[in-house]
């Protein structure tokens, strides 16, 4: 590899390390800790989680219907599995109960397991939860690209429905109007009833379970200013 080197993605996971994909002379590398792969599965491959501390998810963004555009590897860089994970593939978390995707309006409104909006797959690629199928009085997700997991489930935004939506793996939901400034946002990361929303370079921290406003929140200077 020389020095000219893109990063694709990457993704940290407490006592299981730091894993990276990235791009050097047209060919995918994924660097995991001191442990370097190379991944000639696809002609671009657009992200990576660490599953546990043997395994890797790698996908592929895709508009296509391809057959397989997503793979499960183990720490000596083998493919364990691989699968059709859905089109136009927009965010993906990981948790005990699954692998779970958010897909891109164009697979929502499109064919195939996207059009699901949500879906939680097993490490072997069976379907666990469908979204829009198994989720009753669901707020409508058009666009699913801001997902965080928690202990059995992901929380999502429906920005048509301005919900703050919590998905269990059991297909319940729990959901909370949710402030529009901070809808279309780019993170959200929930501990302990508050959300932190990332948009336009500001971060606003939201005691939604307490039902207050949101406000924007600095580590730096603990300053804050409602909004």
């Amino acid at each position: 590899m020389n020095d000219e080197i893109e990063m694709i993605d990457s993704d940290t996971r407490k006592s299981m390390g730091s894993a990276r994909l990235v791009k050097s002379n047209d060919q995918f590398y994924i660097h995991w800790d001191e442990l370097i792969i190379d991944f000639k599965r696809h002609e671009y491959v657009a992200g990576i989680r660490i599953i546990d501390e043997n395994h890797l998810f790698i996908w592929a963004f895709t508009l296509e219907g391809e057959p397989i555009n997503a793979w499960v590897l183990d720490a000596d860089g083998d493919i364990k599995h691989s699968f059709h994970a859905g089109n136009a593939i927009a965010a993906v978390v990981m948790n005990d109960t699954g692998i779970w995707i958010g897909y891109g309006d164009e697979g929502i409104f499109g064919d195939g397991i996207s059009t699901e909006a949500l879906v939680c797959f097993s490490t072997e690629g069976t379907v666990r939860l469908s979204y829009n199928q198994e989720v009753r009085k669901a707020p409508v997700l058009h666009d699913c690209d801001v997902m965080c997991a928690s202990t059995n489930g992901v929380w999502v935004i429906s920005s048509i429905d301005a919900r703050l939506v919590h998905v269990h793996m059991n297909g319940r939901i729990d959901s909370y109007p949710m402030p529009r400034h901070l809808l279309d946002c780019s993170s959200l990361m929930i501990e302990d009833g508050v959300a932190y929303v990332e948009k336009e370079e500001k971060v606003y921290r939201w005691p939604f379970k307490e039902r207050r406003r949101a406000e924007v929140f600095h580590n730096e200077t603990n300053n804050k200013r409602v909004y």
